[in-house]
């Protein structure tokens, strides 16, 4: 993707240009233009999605952040100490798990007196059930790495099978008479968009600013309100609602699967189901 981003553009490319100044300030203008006929004017959505996706992956990777991260991190000045407590389970104190979105890369993840910890208390569990407990969180710890760099290594194709999956759930919201490939172009606009959104977090944390991936939630949704009530030519209010219930059933039908079918490709069922 990074060789048709470079053979495709140059700095003074005029369409390139002209692209980026309509993405920065005029929300579906781009998606107008593309349906009007006017696309000749601008990188087509095929390119669009392309570049943006490759620019996104060269951030992440030079900028040496992930795009998702489970860590342990202990507390400074604390030992961390495993309990059992029977209504509850397994507690950890002297350090914070956190899950991480877009942030700087820490390794290890895991830090090593975390994993000692709790293998030291499995090892003085009392019971057989308080050790395959505890062999399980240690398990469990595994596995959010693993995921986590699976993830990350499959990303690249994963776009490719989203994309579609995205525009199909356009279709009963924002047009049932519309082809399909609109919704395709508007999908493949949405993804760019996301990407630019989210190559500038990634880009403000390698520099330190650790700062929380739910903060584009908000600008996203507003920058996809107004295009798709100009795109599908509709109220601002239609287009939010429909816009967040499209949002919402694309995180639990395609996102969440997903993730679901990710963690059970590292997970080591012998421990998770002894």
């Amino acid at each position: 993707m990074a060789k048709e981003v470079a053979a495709s553009y140059s700095l003074i490319d005029g369409k390139l240009a002209r692209t980026l100044a309509v993405l920065a300030v005029r929300p579906g203008r781009l998606l107008e233009a593309y349906r009007a006929g006017a696309g000749s004017l601008y990188i087509t959505p095929l390119k669009l999605f392309v570049a943006t996706t490759a620019l996104f992956l060269a951030v992440l990777h030079f900028g040496d952040t992930r795009l998702y991260q489970s860590t342990w991190k202990v507390v400074p000045g604390q030992t961390v100490v495993v309990t059992r407590d029977p209504g509850v389970g397994n507690i950890v104190t002297g350090a914070v798990e956190q899950s991480r979105w877009l942030q700087k890369n820490i390794e290890p993840a895991v830090d090593p007196a975390v994993t000692l910890a709790l293998q030291q208390a499995a090892a003085a569990a009392k019971t057989p059930p308080e050790r395959t407990s505890l062999e399980a969180v240690i398990a469990g710890i595994q596995i959010d790495e693993k995921a986590a760099k699976r993830m990350s290594a499959w990303l690249p194709n994963l776009l490719w099978l989203l994309m579609p999956l995205y525009a199909t759930l356009l279709i009963p919201l924002f047009g049932r008479r519309r082809l399909f490939l609109e919704h395709v172009i508007f999908a493949m606009w949405a993804h760019a968009i996301s990407f630019v959104m989210m190559m500038i977090l990634a880009g403000i944390n390698s520099l330190g600013g650790n700062l929380p991936a739910y903060l584009l939630i908000l600008p996203y949704l507003a920058y996809f309100t107004v295009a798709a009530a100009r795109y599908y030519e509709m109220g601002p209010i239609s287009a939010l609602w429909r816009g967040v219930a499209h949002l919402t059933a694309y995180g639990l039908l395609v996102l969440l699967p997903m993730v679901v079918v990710i963690m059970m490709t590292v997970a080591d069922w012998g421990v998770i189901l002894p």
